[in-house]
């Protein structure tokens, strides 16, 4: 667990923001965080420390299509942040960009009619 909390607390020292996600009886069922990047959207959503799931969307999307990825992985929650914080930057030689699949869980952020702002340091 010490693990998995210390790359929880990397991604937020990297600038993602996070949202809990609850169920229909208020439970928390997932934690999103995410990061605009260069026009794109870096995102995790993840359940527990084995189930985790992380991609980069583009942040403008056609609303009428599910969103489209241009990278995605799905597996335990510190392999997940590793591989997202290794990702190349938007626009650099190596960063992906031809979408191809379909991310429609990890494009909540691209669909929210508000802008978060969070004090230094919280978790939403």
């Amino acid at each position: 667990m010490d693990l998995a909390l210390s790359k929880v607390i990397e991604l937020r020292e990297s600038g993602f923001q996070f949202l809990h996600l609850r169920d229909e009886d208020g439970q928390l069922d997932r934690i999103m965080a995410f990061k605009q990047r260069r026009g794109f959207i870096d995102s995790i959503l993840f359940w527990s420390e084995t189930e985790a799931r992380a991609g980069r969307l583009p942040a403008v999307r056609d609303s009428q299509r599910a969103a489209q990825a241009v990278w995605i992985y799905e597996g335990p929650l510190v392999e997940a942040v590793d591989r997202l914080l290794d990702l190349p930057e938007p626009g650099a030689r190596n960063a992906p960009t031809l979408m191809r699949q379909t991310a429609s869980d990890l494009a909540l952020v691209t669909t929210l009619p508000f802008k978060l702002k969070l004090p230094p340091g919280a978790i939403a």
